[in-house]
C-alpha cells in the first residue's frame, strides 16, 4: 500500500517539476515577445495566436500545479484530475498542430507563435520525448488508484469484522 501512495507522491513531485520549468520557460518566452515583438508578413495574427496561446498554457500550468499538490496529499480525486488534465493536454497539442493547416496566413501565424508559446506545457507534452511521460503518468496514477481503492476496500470489512 505505501508503494502506491509513493508512486502518486512521486508523479506529483515529476509534475511539479516540470511545471515549474515550464513556468521559467514561459515566462522567457513572455519577456522577450514583450521586448521584441515578433513581426513577419507571412504570419500576421502572430501575437493573436502568441497571446491566446499563453493564456491557454498558463491556465494548464496553474492546474498541473493544483493537480501536483492534490496527488502529494494524496486525495482521492487526484488521479481522475490528473487523467483528465493530461488528455486535455494531448488534445490541445494534436489541435494546435491541426491548426497550422489553415490557409491565409492563420495556420502560418499558429505555427510560429506554438514554437515560443507553448513553451510552459512543452517540458509536460515532450518529456523525455511526445507523450511518453504523459501516458505513462495517466497509466500509474489509476493503477495506484485502483490498487489503493483495492486495498482499502479490503481493510474495512476486517475492521468492521472485530
Amino acid at each position: 500500500m505505501k508503494v502506491w501512495r509513493l508512486l502518486l507522491q512521486s508523479i506529483g513531485v515529476l509534475n511539479l517539476a516540470l511545471s515549474l520549468c515550464g513556468c521559467y520557460f514561459l515566462s522567457y518566452s513572455i519577456l522577450r515577445e514583450v521586448q521584441h515583438p515578433h513581426v513577419r508578413p507571412g504570419e500576421p495574427f502572430f501575437p493573436a495566436a502568441f497571446w491566446t496561446m499563453t493564456g491557454i498554457n498558463v491556465s494548464f500550468l496553474v492546474s498541473f500545479i493544483i493537480v501536483s499538490v492534490m496527488l502529494l496529499k494524496l486525495r482521492p480525486k487526484a488521479p481522475v484530475v490528473h487523467t483528465c488534465l493530461f488528455l486535455a493536454l494531448i488534445l490541445y497539442v494534436w489541435t494546435i498542430g491541426i491548426l497550422w493547416l489553415l490557409p491565409g496566413g492563420v495556420g502560418g501565424s499558429i505555427a510560429g507563435a506554438s514554437g515560443v508559446a507553448d513553451m510552459g506545457v512543452a517540458p509536460l507534452a515532450v518529456f523525455p520525448v511526445p507523450f511518453l511521460y504523459a501516458l505513462i503518468s495517466i497509466l500509474c496514477v489509476n493503477i495506484a488508484r485502483h490498487r489503493l481503492k483495492k486495498a482499502s476496500a479490503d481493510v474495512a470489512p476486517a475492521i468492521r469484522h472485530e
